[in-house]
């Protein structure tokens, strides 16, 4: 007897899991779909725009080709080559690596920073329909989207910068969280998904 799919309509009538793995594949097409619009509305390709929303949220040290790559899950020269289109039209600029002749970082010029003030705002809608939320409600969901984030890269690769792969984590993944470089205890709704003091494992 063939199983069913997951994606069919008779299995979403009758399993919540099979009805919330739709949902996320919903919102992830809509989002994706929202992000090509505001990408042609700049002139850009999804690619560059993702390179854009990185790279004006991050510092030097991880705005590198093989990071970026790491970060989207694409091959290196994919990124390059999206990269290289950014500088030539004058909203990325290259930055040598003074301790690493070999190495280059990409930072945004003032005209790369207006195009980022435009790329952001294909969330604008998510934002206000999520600020609408209850705080418990808005809590809750975060904790579950963080323990699928955080389960899919121990598979899927990726470069995640969140507590569960970070030095500075202290806490036993449950219940119990805390940062040691911040020193405090954290509630599971505090957990980063793209911590700016992100420490890799050795």
């Amino acid at each position: 007897m063939k199983k069913t799919s997951g994606f069919s309509p008779e299995q979403q009538l009758t399993s919540l899991d099979a009805r919330l793995l739709l949902s996320l594949q919903r919102l992830s097409d809509m989002l994706k779909a929202i992000q090509w619009e505001q990408a042609r509305i700049l002139g850009i390709t999804p690619l560059q725009l993702q390179i854009l929303l990185f790279t004006g949220h991050h510092t030097a040290a991880v705005n590198k080709v093989a990071y970026i790559a790491m970060e989207l899950q694409l091959s290196r020269p994919t990124v390059s080559d999206a990269a290289a289109a950014l500088v030539s039209k004058g909203l990325l600029r290259i930055e040598d690596d003074l301790r690493d002749r070999r190495s280059y970082s990409f930072l945004l010029t003032d005209n790369g920073l207006e195009v980022l003030e435009q790329a952001e705002k294909y969330t604008a809608d998510l934002y206000a329909i999520v600020g609408k939320r209850p705080l418990r409600e808005k809590m809750n969901l975060y904790q579950s989207v963080f323990t699928i984030v955080a389960g899919l890269s121990n598979d899927k690769g990726g470069m995640q910068r969140t507590c569960y792969n970070c030095a500075h984590y202290e806490g036993n993944k449950k219940r119990q969280h805390g940062c040691g470089l911040l020193q405090k205890k954290l509630a599971s709704a505090e957990l980063q998904i793209d911590c700016m003091y992100h420490s890799t494992l050795s």
